[in-house]
């Protein structure tokens, strides 16, 4: 990882979530199923992929490449790392810059009502059309 970029997440960085568009209702807000946990391959813990803005940015990818990554059927739903009150690290991968993940900090899998939470306050991102 670039040493510009700080281990620990600012909590005025943008958040990523890419969701398919099939799952945002047609007054724009997503529904609480964009937001599901994914589990480990070892089984061990919960958590949901996203991506953070300062990252992209230092890699000079844009929100608009991140939704073109993923294809068209995608769309990608922003908030603020403060917005997330879980745990967030960094997680890169080879796919896109920026990768991280975010989970509950008793490793539970999120609730319905956390769900509801982060579908109130995420946005469609602004800088898509």
């Amino acid at each position: 990882m670039s040493a510009e970029i700080p281990d620990e997440i600012p909590p005025d960085c943008m958040v990523y979530r890419v969701a398919k568009k099939r799952d945002i209702k047609p007054n724009g807000t997503p529904q609480s199923d964009c937001f599901s946990d994914k589990e480990a391959d070892d089984g061990s813990s919960y958590y949901m992929s996203v991506y953070f803005s300062d990252e992209m940015q230092l890699a000079g990818k844009s929100v608009t490449d991140l939704q073109q990554e993923w294809g068209s059927e995608y769309t990608v739903l922003a908030f603020s790392a403060a917005d997330l009150r879980e745990q967030v690290w960094r997680d890169s991968n080879d796919e896109f810059p920026g990768h991280g993940a975010c989970k509950r900090a008793d490793d539970a899998e999120r609730t319905r009502g956390q769900k509801r939470k982060l579908a109130k306050i995420a946005k469609i991102a602004p800088e898509l059309p």
